[in-house]
C-alpha cells in the first residue's frame, strides 16, 4: 500500500493544455475514483501517475518519495487497461505471471502468486486455457490477475469494464469491490460510468477541463455539490436548472410555470435553482399549487449563481 501525493501537476501537448494544476491526495489504501466528461484528462492523468507520459510541470510523491524521473517499472504500480492486452498464444496462468518471469522471478514463486490470485478472481479453473476460450468477463479477470501478481503498492484502472455489456459490468464491479476489501490496496479508478465510482470509491474526483472540480465522498458530492457543473454532473437523471424569477410573497419566487418557496438564505443572490428529480415533493396542504416544491429533507432545493 502507499500514499500517493500530485502538487501542481501540469500536462501539455505542444501549445495544448491538458492538465491545468492538479493537486491531490490519495491515502494509504484508499479506493479513488476520477470522472468527468470525455476530454477532461482523467486517462492523462492516469498516465502520468504510472509513468507513461511525462509530467510538463509539478510534483508527484508516493509515499514522499518523488517519483517524476523514475521509470514506470520502478514505481511500484500496476495498471489494468480498457482492453484485455492478454497474449493469444499463452495460457491464463502464462499471461499472469509473464511479467514476473520478465523480472526474473523464480517459477515456484511464480506459480504460487498466481495461483493466490486467481483465487482472489475465481479464476482457479481458468489457468491452463487459452484468452480466446474465455467470455470477457474471464478475459478481464485475467488482466487484473495480471496486475495482482506484481504485488504493486497502486492499482490503475482504465475503464476497466467499459468493454463489458451490462450484466458482465454488474459482476465484475462486485468482484473488484471483493478484491478491494481482501487486498486493501491503493486504488485509482478511471470511469465514465456513475454507478461503479459512486457504488466502488472512497473518494470520488470530480474533473472538468483539466481542472479538479470537486473531491469527496459519493453522498457529499451528490447531496452537496459545491458548483453547478457537480451538481449538473453527478446524478441520474441529472439536476433540473430553472431560472429564479421575481419574488412574489411569502418567501416565493417565480420559477417558469409556477413559483417556489426558497429559503432566505439561497434566495439571496441566486440566479437559478437545482433541483433533483427524486427529490420532488408536494404535501397535501400544497397540492393546489402543482408548482411548489419541497422536500422532507431540506435538500431538494440548491441556488447556483451564473
Amino acid at each position: 500500500m502507499a500514499k500517493l501525493e500530485l502538487s501542481g501537476i501540469r500536462k501539455s501537448f505542444g501549445t495544448t493544455e491538458v492538465l491545468k494544476g492538479i493537486d491531490l491526495t490519495v491515502q494509504d489504501g484508499e479506493f479513488v475514483a476520477f470522472v468527468g466528461p470525455s476530454g477532461c484528462g482523467k486517462s492523462t492523468l492516469l498516465r502520468l501517475i504510472c509513468g507513461l507520459d511525462e509530467i510538463t510541470a509539478g510534483q508527484m510523491a508516493i509515499d514522499g518519495e518523488i517519483v517524476n524521473d523514475v521509470p514506470p517499472a520502478k514505481r511500484g504500480i500496476a495498471m489494468v487497461f480498457q482492453s484485455y492486452a492478454l497474449y493469444p498464444h499463452m495460457s491464463v496462468a502464462d499471461n499472469m505471471g509473464y511479467a514476473l518471469w520478465l523480472a526474473g522471478t523464480p517459477k515456484a514463486e511464480i506459480r504460487a502468486r498466481v495461483e493466490i490470485a486467481a483465487k482472489v478472481l475465481r479464476i482457479e479453473s481458468y489457468l491452463d486455457r487459452k484468452p480466446r476460450q474465455l467470455s470477457g468477463g474471464q478475459r478481464q479477470r485475467v488482466a487484473i490477475g495480471r496486475a495482482i501478481v506484481r504485488e504493486p503498492r497502486i492499482f490503475l484502472f482504465d475503464e476497466p469494464l467499459s468493454n463489458l455489456d451490462a450484466s458482465l459490468r454488474v459482476e465484475m464491479r462486485i468482484e473488484i469491490a471483493r478484491m478491494k476489501e481482501r487486498l486493501g490496496t491503493t486504488m485509482v479508478y478511471v470511469t465514465h460510468d456513475q454507478v461503479e465510482a459512486m457504488t466502488l470509491a472512497d473518494k470520488i474526483v470530480v474533473l472538468n477541463a483539466g481542472k479538479v472540480e470537486q473531491v469527496g465522498s459519493p453522498l457529499d458530492l451528490y447531496n452537496k455539490p459545491t458548483n453547478r457543473f457537480v451538481a449538473g454532473f453527478i446524478g441520474s437523471p441529472r439536476m433540473n436548472f430553472l431560472p429564479l424569477g421575481a419574488g412574489v410573497g411569502d418567501q416565493r419566487f417565480a420559477i417558469p410555470g409556477g413559483s417556489v418557496r426558497v429559503p432566505p438564505d439561497l434566495a439571496a443572490k441566486p440566479s437559478e435553482i437545482g433541483i433533483r428529480p427524486e427529490r420532488r415533493y408536494v404535501p397535501d396542504r400544497y397540492r393546489r399549487d402543482p408548482a411548489d416544491l419541497r422536500s422532507p429533507g431540506g435538500q431538494a432545493l440548491r441556488a447556483y449563481p451564473n
